[in-house]
């Protein structure tokens, strides 16, 4: 039997690729061609059918990379897609008297549907102080809550920040940090025990705050996100609006900054 390297043959067939790739014939240590090798390729997996398992678990790691590569791209071809139609469908949500990220005059707004106890979310914020770094001065950020009822202290979270928010800027990004850093304690059974501490913590007024939280205005504006949350059709956290482009769920970073830059590019156009 001619000599070649078994993986290298039978990889690109378990993971669906059929054609067999084009080897010199000294690597195969004769003059097969691709029919040949393909024939071969056949009656070697009739005689045992397992072979194919052998190689994919003598080379899982490589299989899970190939496999992850296509799920990517298979994935950035459906978000082009759909970006190209969101472009089509301008999308108006309610932005204001939100806690922002960035100048007013940026050419492009991450509108960031968040809530304070979803792991996604927290995790979606490292990609989004990231993009305020790369495109500082292009981008800024705008936070809309949906805060899952059924999580203990989602909805106080979101209502403690809008409230900071709207009584001291500054100290509400230290609280907005500390509570995501702290997910897994506001959903304790002393989530709200550790929440107001920390709004004692930034030496806000706790009971101004609280007041403020349940306020017409704080309550009106998580109204607002619901409404514009359900508009949208997103149903989980986190989401996102980039200008008109749609994105759900924390996807890798490269996917961010494509919508920003296509965004950048739709905006240079007006």
């Amino acid at each position: 039997m001619p000599k070649f390297h078994i993986p290298a043959l039978f990889l690109p067939l378990c993971l669906g690729l059929y054609s067999v790739p084009a080897y010199p014939a000294e690597a195969a240590g004769n003059t097969m061609n691709r029919q040949e090798l393909r024939s071969l390729l056949r009656e070697l997996l009739k005689e045992d059918p397992g072979l194919v398992l052998d190689v994919l678990r003598d080379h899982s790691e490589f299989v899970l990379d190939v496999a992850q590569q296509g799920a990517d791209l298979r994935r950035e071809k459906m978000l082009q897609a759909q970006w190209r139609q969101d472009l089509t469908k301008p999308k108006n949500i309610l932005l204001e008297n939100r806690p922002t990220l960035g100048p007013a005059e940026a050419q492009v707004t991450i509108a960031v549907f968040t809530d304070f106890t979803c792991v996604y979310c927290q995790q979606a914020e490292q990609t989004i102080k990231r993009l305020l770094q790369v495109y500082a001065g292009k981008v800024r950020v705008v936070y809309k809550y949906m805060p899952m009822r059924s999580h203990p202290g989602a909805l106080e979270a979101a209502e403690l920040m809008l409230a900071a928010y709207r009584m001291d800027k500054q100290k509400s990004w230290e609280v907005f940090d500390t509570f995501f850093a702290n997910r897994t304690k506001i959903l304790s059974n002393e989530g709200q025990t550790f929440m107001r501490a920390i709004i004692t913590e930034k030496s806000l007024d706790l009971n101004k705050l609280l007041t403020e939280a349940q306020s017409v205005s704080v309550q009106g504006l998580l109204a607002e996100d619901e409404s514009d949350a359900k508009t949208l059709q997103f149903d989980g956290t986190p989401s996102f609006l980039v200008n008109n482009l749609v994105i759900r769920g924390a996807l890798q970073e490269n996917f961010f900054r494509q919508a920003v830059d296509l965004a950048l590019a739709e905006a240079a156009k007006k």
